[in-house]
């Protein structure tokens, strides 16, 4: 009625900038968002999303220890490292920001925590 998007939306467009390896290799065992401001449903989002700490193994099977600070992901494409094929560790936590395109205004700020798939543990 008033052009304001839902919550389910937002869940959406953070779930947008994970990475495929996750969805393949964990589930999803928390979500934490914190709500800035409203966005209306024109409005053109960046969704993106950095891990908190994790090892992953890249494509050409190198190792590199990754920080908040060391890989940050967009929707739609990666901008730092190379794809990650598999993350190693049997939990994995990442933070998210929904900013506005057009100012950088944030929309929401958040945390998803992943578990590895039973059928995925490493032995």
């Amino acid at each position: 009625m008033n052009q304001h998007v839902n919550d389910v939306k937002y869940v959406g467009w953070v779930m947008e900038s994970v990475p495929v390896a996750v969805f393949e290799n964990y589930e999803l065992s928390s979500m934490t968002l914190k709500y800035r401001r409203q966005c209306s449903q024109s409005d053109a989002l960046q969704s993106m999303c950095s891990p908190t700490s994790c090892t992953v193994k890249l494509e050409k099977e190198a190792e590199v220890e990754v920080n908040g600070a060391g890989c940050s992901y967009t929707a739609g494409f990666q901008t730092s490292i190379p794809y990650v094929a598999k993350c190693v560790p049997p939990h994995l936590q990442f933070t998210h920001l929904l900013r506005l395109q057009v100012d950088g205004a944030e929309i929401l700020q958040g945390k998803t925590q992943w578990r590895l798939k039973k059928s995925k543990h490493l032995h």
